[in-house]
């Protein structure tokens, strides 16, 4: 990974630090991470696509992690991208405005081992769960198949500008350290895997669960899998 710049620019907003040039294994996980964007678009996790953002640690490359510049549109290409430290420091690429501020949720996510990708959304049915505080049960078992064998808890709500909501989401992570996803009070879902398409994956079957679970509500509700 390269820059032709030493330092970021901030221009309208934007921060920019020069072209960002992969080689190898990082310029695969970045093509991963763009199929994965496509992925989550044809299974209708991604509503609004500019409420979303998605990283991939570069394997490359120790310490930094590519992540999306502004939103996950479909038409999103290998220009839009920013490559940072996990301190959060632009090091390569561009970043839109309001993206350093959800930098610490995925940083935060890759302090947990085998962490290689981290997905964010406003998906509807897991957001639902957020906005009434609930955790999502793993009571569907395609959701145990990809990993979340555990609840998906709700951390509380907190304000991201000022550090808080990133000691709670460390909070809950060291209180729920086999989950693969964290639902975040009041705002949407985090979720992170091994790389970018079992992550989108995990987002999109999350989203199945969540609105299973809904629906299951005038039933009765859902039920633990007995084995």
């Amino acid at each position: 990974m390269t820059s032709t710049l030493t330092s970021p620019v901030r221009e309208d907003g934007w921060l920019t630090a020069g072209e960002v040039v992969l080689t190898g294994a990082d310029a695969a996980v970045r093509a991963d991470l763009i199929k994965a964007v496509h992925l989550l678009h044809q299974l209708g996790a991604l509503r609004n696509p500019y409420s979303a953002n998605a990283s991939v640690r570069l394997p490359g490359s120790p310490g930094h992690v590519l992540i999306n510049a502004k939103g996950l549109p479909a038409d999103i290409s290998e220009r839009d991208f920013g490559v940072v430290t996990l301190d959060g420091d632009l090091v390569a690429g561009r970043l839109g405005p309001g993206v350093r501020q959800v930098l610490q949720m995925h940083t935060l996510a890759y302090a947990r081992p085998g962490v290689h990708a981290v997905i964010h959304t406003h998906s509807l049915h897991a957001t639902a769960f957020a906005l009434a505080h609930r955790p999502i049960p793993p009571n569907y078992e395609p959701l145990v198949n990809r990993g979340q064998t555990v609840e998906i808890p709700c951390a509380p709500y907190r304000a991201r500008n000022n550090g808080d909501l990133g000691a709670s989401i460390t909070a809950l992570l060291e209180q729920h350290p086999d989950t693969r996803a964290v639902l975040l009070a009041n705002h949407g879902l985090l979720a992170f895997d091994d790389g970018p398409l079992s992550t989108a994956r995990l987002v999109a079957t999350i989203e199945e669960a969540a609105a299973l679970e809904i629906l299951a509500a005038p039933l009765g509700g859902s039920k633990p899998i007995v084995r």
